[in-house]
Order: C-alpha cells, then sequence, then structure tokens
C-alpha cells in the first residue's frame, strides 16, 4: 500500500513536541489519512505478524476497526465487572490527547472489549483469551463513510523518548506499505458443508435438556438457556479473508467479530446488540424466539406466522424484553419501545426483535449498565443467577467468549457492544463451534436441538467437509 510515511512522521514529530515537558503518564492518540481500503483483505497478512488481533464490523459495514497489539490494558484478567476499571478508565480519561482537530472529526472508537460468558468456568480450552479484556490497541485501522484512518496509540512519560516512540509508528507504516489487497473473488471457491451430529452429541443434548426441563418444571427458573458445542479437526489452515469476507457476504447485516490471541482465534456473525450508547440514548434488543427459513416465500411465510403466534417463543421472548426494560428503568426516566417482536430474517434462520430505548440519567454509569444487563436471558436465563448456576451445572464444555460480548467503547461513555453468538474458537487447527436455545416449561428436546442445528449451520457451512474430519 503506498503512503508517504516521511510527511506522516514528520507531523507525529511536531504534534509530539508539544508534550516534551508532560509531568505524569498520558495517553495519546495520533491519527492520519490513508488510502480507503478493507482491513478484511489483509487479514492474513496482519496475522503473520500479529499475535494480537481484535476486528469488529458494524451491520451493514456502517463501521470496521481493525485493532493491533495494546497499547494500554484498562482490565485484563479473571475479573468479569465492568466496574472494576471505572478508577482507570475516568484517569485515562482525564490525562488523554489526540490530533483530531486537525482531521475535521471529534471521535472514533479507540477502546476495544471483549467479555467471557462466565468466568468461573475456565478450562484449558480458553486460556488465550481474558474473562475481561478492555483496552486500547497500539495501531487501529478505523474504516468508515469510505475512509480509513490510521491511529496510533501509545502511553508517554517523562522517562519515555519521543525518538523512541516514533520508532514505533515508523514500525506500523513499514507494515502498512507491504500489506498488498487481494481481490476476495478471486481466492472464494464456493464450499459447501452438511452438519454431520454424531449420536452420542443428541444422547448428551437430551440428557441435558431433561434435566434442565425438571429445573424449569420445578419453578426455580422461568426460562434457561442451554448450549452445545461441536468440534471438528481441519485439514488445512484457515484463509481467514476468505472465511470472513464469506460471513460478510451472508450476514451483511449482522456484527462481523475476529479475535486472536497468542494460538487462539475466535470469530462469528452476530445478529444480537447487546448495548448502544450514543449521545447519552442507549438502545438494546431482546433477540429471543427462533424460526428456520422457508427455501420458497410460501413456506417462508408460513415460518414466519408460526414463529408469531407460538406461545412457547411468546414466553420465551417476554422473559428477555421484561428483564432489559426494568434494569433500564434504573438508569433512566424515559424507557421505550421502539420496535416489538419484529422478524428479522436472516440467511438461515428469523428471530423474534424488540428494540428498546433509554435516555440515560448520567453518562457516568455505563459500566455499572453494563454490569447489570450481563448476561441477558437470551443467552442466560431468568432468574438470571439461578439460570446462571443451573447452567454450570447442566453444561460439560466451557463457553468461554460464546454469548460473551465484543465490541467498542470511547472516552466519552459511548459504545456499540454484540453478544458472541454465531460464534466459534479455533485452536490447534480444531475448530469448536457453539450455539444455545432458550428453554421454557414447554419446551420440545428435538425443536430445541434442531434450533441448535440451524445456529451451528452459520459457522459449519463455510467448512467443505474435505476440509475437516469429526
Amino acid at each position: 500500500m503506498k503512503i508517504n510515511s516521511e510527511i506522516i512522521l514528520k507531523d507525529f514529530s511536531a504534534f509530539t513536541k508539544t508534550f516534551e515537558k508532560i509531568t505524569e503518564q498520558h495517553l495519546i492518540t495520533y491519527s492520519f489519512p490513508l488510502k480507503n481500503f478493507d482491513s478484511l483483505t489483509v487479514m492474513d497478512q496482519l496475522n503473520e505478524f500479529c499475535d494480537d488481533i481484535f476486528f469488529f464490523r458494524i451491520p451493514e459495514n456502517k463501521l470496521t476497526i481493525t485493532g493491533l497489539n495494546s497499547a494500554l490494558e484498562l482490565a485484563s484478567g479473571e475479573s468479569n465487572h465492568f466496574y472494576s476499571v471505572n478508577d482507570q478508565f475516568n484517569y485515562w480519561k482525564k490525562n488523554y490527547s489526540t490530533n483530531w482537530n486537525g482531521l475535521n472529526f471529534s471521535s472514533l472508537p479507540t477502546i476495544c472489549c471483549t467479555a467471557k460468558f462466565d468466568p468461573s468456568k475456565s478450562s484449558s480450552l480458553w486460556n488465550d483469551f481474558e474473562s475481561l479484556r478492555i483496552y486500547i490497541p497500539e495501531f487501529i485501522f478505523s474504516c468508515k463513510d469510505g475512509q480509513t484512518i490510521g491511529v496510533y496509540n501509545f502511553i508517554l512519560h517523562n522517562k519515555q523518548s519521543l525518538e523512541e516512540i516514533s520508532s514505533g509508528l515508523s514500525f506500523y507504516l513499514k507494515k502498512v506499505e507491504e500489506l498488498k489487497e487481494k481481490p476476495v473473488e478471486e481466492l472464494n471457491p464456493k464450499i459447501r458443508s452438511t452438519l454431520n451430529t454424531s449420536e452420542e452429541e443428541v444422547n448428551s443434548w437430551k440428557q441435558s435438556f431433561n434435566k434442565a426441563l425438571q429445573i424449569l418444571n420445578a419453578g426455580e427458573v422461568d426460562k434457561l438457556v442451554l448450549s452445545r458445542m461441536h468440534g471438528f479437526t481441519l485439514y488445512e489452515p484457515i484463509n481467514w479473508t476468505i472465511l470472513l469476507d464469506k460471513l460478510t457476504q451472508r450476514f451483511n447485516d449482522c456484527y462481523l467479530f475476529f479475535t486472536k490471541r497468542k494460538s487462539s482465534f475466535f470469530f462469528g456473525s452476530s445478529p444480537e446488540m447487546f448495548l448502544k450508547v450514543s449521545s447519552n440514548i442507549a438502545e438494546v434488543e431482546s433477540v429471543a424466539g427462533s424460526a428456520p427459513r422457508g427455501e420458497v416465500f410460501e413456506t417462508d411465510q408460513q415460518f414466519e406466522r408460526l414463529l408469531q403466534t407460538s406461545e412457547k417463543n411468546r414466553r420465551e421472548h417476554l422473559f428477555v424484553s421484561e428483564f432489559i426494560s426494568e434494569i433500564l428503568i434504573h438508569y433512566s426516566d424515559n424507557v421505550r419501545i421502539i420496535e416489538e417482536k419484529q422478524i428479522r430474517k436472516l440467511n438461515n434462520i428469523q428471530h423474534l426483535v424488540t428494540r428498546i430505548s433509554a435516555e440515560l440519567n448520567s453518562k457516568n454509569k455505563l459500566f455499572d449498565l453494563i454490569d447489570s444487563l450481563y448476561p441477558t436471558p437470551a443467552v442466560c436465563g431468568v432468574p438470571k443467577e439461578l439460570a446462571l448456576n443451573s447452567i454450570r451445572k447442566l453444561e460439560v464444555h466451557d463457553r468461554g467468549l460464546y454469548s460473551g460480548l465484543i465490541g467498542l467503547m470511547n472516552f466519552e461513555g459511548e459504545c456499540e457492544l454484540a453478544v458472541t453468538i454465531r460464534s466459534a474458537l479455533v485452536k490447534n487447527n480444531t475448530v469448536m463451534a457453539f450455539a444455545g436455545a432458550g428453554l421454557v416449561k414447554d419446551s420440545n428436546s428435538d425443536d430445541e436441538f434442531f434450533e441448535t442445528n440451524l445456529k451451528l449451520y452459520t459457522i459449519l457451512s463455510l467448512f467443505s467437509n474435505e476440509n475437516k474430519c469429526k
């Protein structure tokens, strides 16, 4: 990629000289325009030199953030409470400078976030990923409205020379110059795959389902989300540019995410927004209740009508919507339903969706709000703590980042976070795909297992039978 490194470094030197007399640690963001390109097309090249990658794309390609390495860790460890980073967040917010005024824009998200579903259930499968990670990458590609911005983040203190920091920027500029965009369509053979489910998997599901039904019938919980893991080994390495492009083409109206830590990769395409806060307005989606898509229009409409009239799906959806509304009332005097029980049609499945909005009373309670909402009944159940304890007993696998959170924040108290469903972990040439189903008293084991197959297909259809083995 052609860039003028000399001019960028000269401008960077002039910008950083204004901080020569700094006496305490300071977070600095230096941004500069780049030729517009899609970072997805160079993902495999980024993968070659970087063990820490964060990729997040908002539906309809409204914004894409690609972060490399880490400049600052606000939270990195076993804590699962977002509020634990509040003091650090406020410190760095006060000690933060950018050159954005010179670029004629006010803000862009520089804080990346991933969170596991249940940190108390850790396993070696997920040991490359932290329970909660809130951090600022060292280098970011930000793509929005046909414009690509390069972003270099660093911590400056009085013991560190500007020459040393400048050398870090030079490293990334050199890597950017080496990037070569390749048309994805030239590398993208059409492959199909079927979901081969073993008898052992079916029996394991039935056993867990029956135990879950006992809990539901006893009245201990009203809704319980049960998940399963389906794994297989790859014969060939993954071309991430091809794979992620497939997800983009098939699910353009979903969140696309990919994160790499050391030798582990987690990726997916989620239809569920967890929380979006912009200009003090919070939006949350209730996504619960599912049905397959029909091969022809008439069949598709029939499935849609069944979804809308199903008492089981209505109750499952209501539990989620009521939970969200009751939480938001504690943070807002103006909570309202924007869209109620609308149908969201995806490539292979359709869902009931309700969008709920709230005008927040304070800009300083974002982390409290996230902790209160997370995890929602859409991936856990109600009551939340009782459902979570039941899941710990029923599921032998560790969900890890599956049904957790991923997304973006800024220092203005704004965020956009997605629930990490329709996702998979890749480690040591093994793919572990995850899917879940919301259970209520009148749930049927076969129906719910079929629903998990529909959801697993989002990931498994990306791999051909020739490239994998059970």
